[in-house]
């Protein structure tokens, strides 16, 4: 799956390569599962919406919710730019609100992506953001790989020291997020990996024709065991 029908104005959200590549990653593995038609989306520490944007521009409602009001205006902004206002919301509140501020079950899919690895107890966040997902409704937790972390100082800085430090660092793993989403009651858990190979290559550049092969490449190999396993990002999929 391609992303060819996305506005390329979304690209001035993130100039990055690799980063508009994480994207494009990931929205095609959420894709794979959402049902037909506009949904409800909660994009949790959604931050500058660039995800947001994204999903209104195919025709989503989402709703950002995140602490930091700034982060909300430039992410007002951005769908004011791109003509999807009307399908962005914003709340100023955090992770840990969602229950009180999303009373009962309202959205068919939310996101939280780039936050449990930051939280001390991720699974007081998964319940709270697990809260306002109706039944069937789709979960999407992403987040760094910590399986990565050796492949990437063998391989992109030659450094077997730094490679064998990183076996032993601290940080949540896959298993331990799919053993939280379990006590919740989650009984369908798929795993992606997003950007599987793009960041063990010396220079990605910019050229738009060998990035648009890499974004093909990435998508390909997203489900594909063993790349999947130590991928730079972690993708999990759970439904209610």
């Amino acid at each position: 799956m391609t992303l060819s029908g996305v506005d390329p104005r979304l690209d001035l959200c993130q100039q990055r390569p690799l980063e508009r590549l994480r994207f494009a990653v990931t929205e095609a593995n959420l894709l794979r599962h959402v049902a037909p038609g506009p949904q409800r989306v909660l994009d949790v520490a959604g931050g500058n919406g660039v995800e947001a944007v994204r999903l209104a521009a195919l025709g989503h409602e989402v709703t950002v919710l995140d602490p930091a009001g700034a982060m909300l205006s430039t992410a007002i902004e951005t769908a004011d730019a791109l003509d999807v206002a009307d399908r962005l919301h914003v709340v100023q509140a955090g992770a840990l609100d969602a229950p009180d501020v999303f009373a009962g079950h309202e959205f068919d899919v939310v996101l939280c992506h780039n936050l449990l690895h930051y939280v001390d107890e991720p699974g007081e966040v998964l319940r709270a953001v697990y809260a306002p997902l109706r039944d069937g409704g789709l979960l999407s937790l992403l987040g760094p790989n910590v399986d990565f972390d050796p492949l990437h100082a063998a391989v992109r800085s030659n450094d077997p020291v730094e490679a064998r430090a990183a076996l032993c660092r601290d940080g949540a793993t896959v298993g331990e997020l799919v053993a939280l989403l379990a006590e919740l009651g989650v009984e369908e858990v798929v795993r992606y990996g997003v950007r599987c190979v793009s960041d063990l290559m010396p220079d990605v550049g910019h050229d738009p024709a060998f990035l648009k092969q890499l974004e093909r490449l990435e998508i390909a190999l997203a489900d594909r065991m063993p790349q999947l396993l130590t991928a730079r990002f972690f993708h999990l999929l759970a439904r209610r």
